[in-house]
């Protein structure tokens, strides 16, 4: 008797993200708007993955040097990295300056 055991050979492909070319997606960014990114901010705040970057940042004025973001969160360098592209995939923060001199900055719709 043949039995199907997890693997990546009958794994469904993970889902697909909406781009802003799509017609729903942009449907969705303006009817949500604010209440996506602020759902967003919630769930980092909620989860002990990215809770420690978000509360570095907000004690600092919403902006910091990367480096010391990194120490400030507590976080080894691949796992910050995943954070900071996780966080600024939802919208919550930007990362801008040269390489080697980048600064975090909360998102701010101003």
């Amino acid at each position: 008797m043949s039995r199907e055991l997890p693997g990546t050979s009958n794994m469904p492909p993970p889902p697909r993200r909406l781009q802003p070319s799509d017609s729903v997606a942009s449907e969705y960014a303006r009817s949500a708007g604010d209440d996506d990114r602020s759902g967003a901010f919630r769930r980092a705040l909620g989860s002990g993955r990215t809770r420690e970057t978000i509360r570095a940042l907000v004690e600092a004025d919403g902006q910091l040097p990367i480096a010391e973001l990194q120490v400030q969160a507590g976080l080894p360098f691949l796992q910050f990295t995943s954070v900071l592209a996780e966080l600024t995939e939802e919208g919550l923060l930007k990362v801008d300056g040269p390489p080697g001199h980048e600064t975090v900055s909360l998102y701010d719709k101003a």
